[in-house]
């Protein structure tokens, strides 16, 4: 079963561009803010959009004022979320879903957005795990963007991977679920946590010791977010450091080793997360997800 879906942009359509987390790179993300406007959009901007507060974009409280207003405001469609970093969890709590459950709009994230994804989700909305307008400016982000823009006006979704030598081959339909990994065991057992049963839980990190890794897939195992996942996909896992002993594994190794139920479809090397390609991928909306020998796909219409 499908969250509920909002509405296709169309040009002329509303947007905001809000920052939940770290301080933005202004040049950066006006490149980004240009691009969506590039696509006919009309976007309102965070009013502290380009404050900063230490490592963050502004104040919890302005964060957090940027953030609601754009929620509550029924002429916009889909928030971007500038940037991840951290900061998101800060806020979440004390924000009002209200106004947001009669005017559903799409949320676009990742990383650190991780939190609020999940939080929409988990009150039975969709949204999109995507890339993010600070990083639209990068040379090779042009799939990143285009693959956003089509899954919010044509809401239609494929995304390919090719085949990975520690594949799980098989098929399964399901709503996609998931982000960040760091994020996901970070949420357990708050108001953000989400159920993985039945569901295609994809995953993806960065900057993360092997060890730590582990310890995180251990937490999925023993809180039981692992046990009745219909599928998973993994997305990219960059810059994963060694400790002073080897692990004896890598990254993807790790991964493997504590899955639980060795007949689902498992599809690693999938085109999202921390670098580029990262592609658009609705989060609350059944998929079809299947591992050939030749490599993966999932498809999505919505």
């Amino acid at each position: 079963m499908s969250n509920h879906i909002p509405p296709r942009l169309r040009p002329g359509s509303t947007v905001a561009v809000v920052a939940t987390a770290r301080a933005v790179d202004a040049k950066a993300l006006k490149t980004g803010i240009d691009i969506i406007k590039g696509w006919g959009l009309n976007v309102i901007e965070g009013n502290w959009l380009f404050q900063s507060a230490n490592l963050f974009a502004g104040t919890d409280q302005q964060r957090l004022e940027d953030l609601q207003r754009v929620l509550d405001n029924p002429e916009v469609e889909a928030i971007f979320c500038a940037r991840g970093g951290y900061g998101t969890t800060r806020i979440i709590d004390q924000l009002s879903w209200k106004s947001f459950k009669k005017h559903p709009k799409w949320i676009c994230g990742f990383s650190d957005v991780t939190a609020l994804l999940c939080h929409v989700e988990s009150l039975g909305y969709a949204c999109l795990h995507s890339s993010m307008p600070q990083l639209f400016a990068k040379s090779n982000a042009g799939d990143d963007y285009r693959s956003l823009h089509r899954a919010l006006f044509s809401r239609e979704v494929k995304v390919s991977a090719s085949h990975h030598p520690i594949n799980q081959k098989g098929s399964a339909d399901g709503p996609v679920t998931g982000g960040n990994l760091s994020l996901l065991v970070h949420l357990i057992g708050t108001e953000s946590d989400v159920d993985t049963r039945g569901k295609i839980l994809m995953i993806e990190d960065v900057d993360e010791y092997l060890y730590h890794l582990d310890r995180m897939m251990v937490q999925l195992v023993r809180s039981g977010k692992l046990r009745h996942i219909k599928g998973l996909i993994v997305g990219h896992l960059t810059k994963m450091k060694e400790g002073d002993l080897k692990f004896g594994t890598d990254a993807c190794g790790i991964i493997k080793s504590h899955l639980p139920n060795k007949k689902i479809p498992v599809a690693f090397g999938f085109p999202m997360g921390h670098e580029s390609p990262n592609l658009a991928i609705p989060m609350g909306v059944s998929c079809n997800f299947e591992v050939t020998e030749g490599g993966s796909t999932i498809t999505l219409k919505y």
